[in-house]
């Protein structure tokens, strides 16, 4: 499932249960009235906490006929790291960069060439996919790359993910479930 599609279903499940969910909003004016606030802005909470940084990564987004994965790839070696994530219809999204940089531009042709040439070791028939789009964007990430929930008062501050958002941001909600639930506190992601 593509990301944007995966975060449709997320928020429509979140409002189908009575969530509000606030987007576009100036912090904290959004939270003035909640029980609860679950704060996970990402980059936008940089100020507080100060040690949370960016970290640039970017992506392909391919079809290929020819090839077929079922499930997530990482490809771990270590000057040209990869993953490819199947989606239907034969698209791949392509990716592994890691820069530290907050700058959210377009793809470099350094970057592109090394997740194309990586793409190919993975599979020769990447050789033939047709490039639909190549983005970049910036996650959050704390000096240890381990993301944290931290709670003060009546909000929880989930963040830091760096990235593996895709991985662990259903583990950090059931953590964040499991806070709501019976005050549980796990201390490798509590804060």
């Amino acid at each position: 499932m593509a990301p944007g599609e995966a975060m449709r279903f997320v928020l429509d499940a979140a409002r189908t249960a009575g969530a509000d969910i606030a987007t576009g909003v100036t912090w904290p004016e959004a939270s003035s009235d909640a029980d609860v606030v679950i704060e996970c802005r990402g980059l936008a909470a940089r100020s507080d906490p100060p040690d949370l940084r960016g970290v640039r990564g970017e992506r392909l987004i391919v079809r290929s006929r020819e090839v077929e994965l079922r499930r997530p790839v990482r490809l771990l070696h270590p000057r040209h790291p990869l993953y490819a994530v199947p989606w239907a219809d034969g698209l791949f999204m392509i990716g592994a960069t890691v820069i530290e940089s907050d700058d959210a531009g377009p793809v470099s042709v350094r970057s592109a060439l090394q997740l194309l040439g990586a793409a190919y070791a993975l599979h020769p028939a990447f050789a033939e996919a047709e490039i639909l789009e190549m983005g970049a964007g910036v996650r959050p990430a704390f000096s240890d790359n381990v993301p944290k929930i931290v709670v003060r008062g009546r909000t929880l501050h989930v963040n830091g993910l760096y990235r593996h958002g895709f991985l662990l941001a259903p583990a950090l909600a059931e953590q964040v479930a499991l806070h709501l639930e019976d005050g549980a506190t796990d201390r490798r992601v509590f804060g």
